[in-house]
């Protein structure tokens, strides 16, 4: 009878609630952080424009961050072997702080650009560790729907906070207080964990010509999905806000463009399990460039409803590429490459997320705000005509030798070298055992 006894207990401590419960602490920590990032990703083109900057000047926060977030790749794993997950989650909260105090602070456009490129480099440190933390501490059996959560969770704040910036009084520095709010907030639930910290990573490896061989699609659709996500989370307010819509409607458009993404890639996702992941791109790709055409060609003839429709799903569709193209190259590559995939991967977008819209702000000194559809129209259009070149010189992978796809996001860093996939995975971390043990 007493063997009976211990035996439910075990079962009781490692049921997969309890699990899922010992991971949460991250999951609420990101998606209350993601409310400030929603908030400002909205607020400051708004903010800039009608202080009457033009637009090229709030489209240049966008090529700061992304050079802020490459560095903060590389930064990320050195300072995890220095002082822990935990000390470098705090750390990089700390700088998010502070980036958005200082815009509260500061009414200089130059300020703000520095702002920004620390929040860049801030916010993918933090989905780093995080993720890293999440693969760590999960078991097989729920690790899945972890990280599903935490893409999604995400997404609906990031939407959510952006769709704040019309219910909150822009007048003064109300909504940057109100975003640095948040991010203390999100502090909490991680200074006040137990969950038992991952090894620190090994150094990152990076090699584009492998990744290359193992999937051009791939890597291809990487980079251009790092140009095409960034462009529109970055633009699609500076134009909302040029045609005259009020701050609710530049909220409502962030909200419904994050819908977007759960919209469209989650049956797309579906698909690519059942057919060519190939045939998927191709149609994401072609509807992102027809999105582009046919919001560039429909300019002040478009009301606002319509133009949300077209921003969510143009917007679903990129995310979708980005997904898609993730699953592709696991596919095709060893299981020993996948640390030097993700790395690689992670790194390419983040060069494409920095060029690109550098580009277009560049561009944006010259040209009126719609000029970022044509650049999103030829990235798009350039990606479709590669991959149908590719599907005529390579052979699709049966759907049995496939991954399972998972949802996620380009607006999230994978954490690449840091997800420690050859840690053992069974019985791992779970914060209620770990409590035990401290107990004993």
């Amino acid at each position: 009878m007493e063997e009976e006894i211990v035996e439910v207990e075990t079962i009781e401590v490692s049921t997969p609630r309890s699990r899922f419960a010992a991971v949460s602490g991250i999951i609420v920590s990101t998606a209350v952080m993601a409310l400030a990032s929603g908030l400002l990703f909205a607020y400051i083109p708004v903010k800039l424009i009608s202080q009457g900057f033009e637009p090229w000047v709030p489209a240049a926060m966008t090529p700061a961050l992304a050079f802020g977030g490459l560095i903060g790749c590389f930064a990320t794993g050195p300072l995890l072997r220095l002082s822990g997950h935990a000390r470098v989650f705090m750390l990089y909260y700390a700088l998010i702080v502070m980036s958005t105090a200082a815009i509260a602070f500061f009414s200089s456009p130059y300020a703000w650009l520095i702002a920004r490129m620390f929040y860049g480099f801030a916010i993918n440190g933090v989905f780093i560790v995080a993720q890293s933390w999440l693969h760590h501490a999960s078991t097989d059996d729920i690790r899945g729907r972890v990280i599903s959560v935490f893409y999604v969770s995400y997404i609906v704040a990031l939407g959510v906070g952006g769709y704040l910036v019309g219910a909150v009084d822009s007048a003064g520095n109300s909504i940057p207080v109100l975003a640095t709010f948040f991010v203390a907030l999100a502090m909490l639930p991680v200074a006040l964990t137990r969950l038992p910290q991952p090894e620190p990573p090994q150094t990152m490896t990076v090699d584009i010509r492998r990744v290359w061989r193992i999937s051009p699609v791939g890597l291809a659709g990487m980079m251009t999905v790092g140009g095409l996500s960034m462009l529109l989370q970055s633009l699609s307010p500076i134009y909302i806000t040029s045609l005259g819509y009020s701050r609710s409607d530049v909220g409502f458009t962030m909200l419904f463009m994050q819908l977007g993404v759960i919209a469209v890639q989650l049956p797309m996702g579906a698909l690519s399990d059942r057919i060519d992941r190939r045939y998927v791109l191709a149609i994401t790709a072609a509807g992102s460039l027809g999105i582009s055409i046919i919001a560039f060609g429909g300019h002040g003839m478009i009301g606002i409803a319509m133009l949300i429709l077209l921003f969510a799903l143009w917007n679903g569709f990129n995310e979708t590429l980005y997904s898609v193209s993730s699953a592709l190259a696991n596919d095709r590559a060893d299981p020993a490459d996948y640390v030097m995939l993700s790395s690689t991967q992670m790194i390419a977008w983040s060069v494409a997320a920095f060029v690109i819209p550098l580009c277009a702000t560049v561009a944006l000194a010259f040209l009126p705000v719609k000029s970022f559809m044509p650049i999103a129209a030829v990235l798009a259009g350039c990606f479709l005509i590669f991959t149908l070149f590719r599907m005529r010189s390579r052979k699709e992978i049966p759907a049995d030798e496939r991954e399972a796809f998972q949802p996620v996001t380009a607006q999230v860093v994978y954490p690449g070298d840091f997800a420690n996939p050859d840690a053992p995975s069974e019985d791992e971390a779970p914060e209620a055992e770990a409590i035990e043990k401290e107990e004993q």
